[in-house]
């Protein structure tokens, strides 16, 4: 599946190639401006209690069945921190502040080919929140895992998008 739009989301007219800044880039000669393809900003939290880890399986495409930590795209005026507590409270039920968040990664991600996502992944432990773990949103479960069942997984059960995060993190797993 390929994220190349073939028409200007300004203009609507058909786009063509410029070469810019030592690319060839999708342009919009009706418009005389670049269509800048960026990387789309997403939140993840890894929720630790003891040597576990909370997972979420996911409800809907892509990657429905898939476990994953609770994630999703910012808002428009969110700051990453925000979507994070946002997101685990929707795909999870548990509350937290952003600034009881501490920050692990930045990860730069395929989701599909074409679309990039980058992803500020944060970590909080469980007894720092509050809630009772309950899947919710586009989340079909939610259950901590512990890190040895986590490395036996194979790519089509856990989304392996966070797993650099998590190692990082997790220098006991």
């Amino acid at each position: 599946m390929e994220f190349e739009p073939s028409n200007c989301p300004y203009c609507g007219e058909k786009l063509g190639e410029k070469h810019v800044e030592g690319e060839d880039r999708l342009y919009c000669s009706d418009c005389d401006r670049v269509i800048w393809r960026n990387a789309e900003p997403v939140a993840a939290v890894i929720v630790r209690k003891g040597e576990e880890i909370l997972l979420v399986k996911r409800g809907i495409e892509p990657g429905k069945g898939e476990w994953s930590l609770p994630a999703g795209f910012l808002e428009l005026e969110e700051n990453p921190s925000e979507a994070a507590v946002r997101e685990l409270e929707e795909e999870t039920g548990l509350d937290a502040a952003p600034d009881q968040l501490e920050f692990v990664d930045a990860l730069n991600i395929e989701r599909f080919p074409g679309q990039r996502l980058v992803a500020t992944v944060y970590t909080v432990d469980f007894e720092d929140i509050s809630g009772k773990v309950s899947a919710g949103d586009d989340a079909e479960e939610a259950r901590f895992w512990k890190a040895e069942t986590l490395r036996q997984k194979d790519e089509e059960t856990l989304r392996k998008h966070f797993m650099p995060a998590i190692e990082k993190k997790s220098k006991n797993f």
